[in-house]
């Protein structure tokens, strides 16, 4: 299990690398983990964490992508559980 610095490391380097086959693959399992409860992104509240994962795949990778651009959320969240 990565620590939130790698996380945001990982993400940003996916963006830095042009959005690669592999890195697009990332983004996929890190919605995925975000869906299923396992990724908690704490800069929502439960009731937004929710309506983020209900919106699908493409929405929780936006958010991602958005709160990777974020400095201070990125030092906080996610929490991988």
């Amino acid at each position: 299990m990565m620590n939130n610095a790698e996380f945001w490391a990982s993400v940003r380097d996916i963006i830095a690398k042009g959005f690669t086959p592999e890195g697009l693959l990332k983004l996929d399992t890190y919605a995925a983990e975000f869906i299923s409860g396992r990724l908690v992104y704490q800069r929502f509240s439960p009731q937004e964490q929710y309506g983020c994962a209900a919106g699908g795949h493409a929405n929780v990778i936006a958010s991602l992508l958005a709160g990777a651009e974020v400095g201070t959320d990125s030092q906080s969240s996610p929490t991988l559980l």
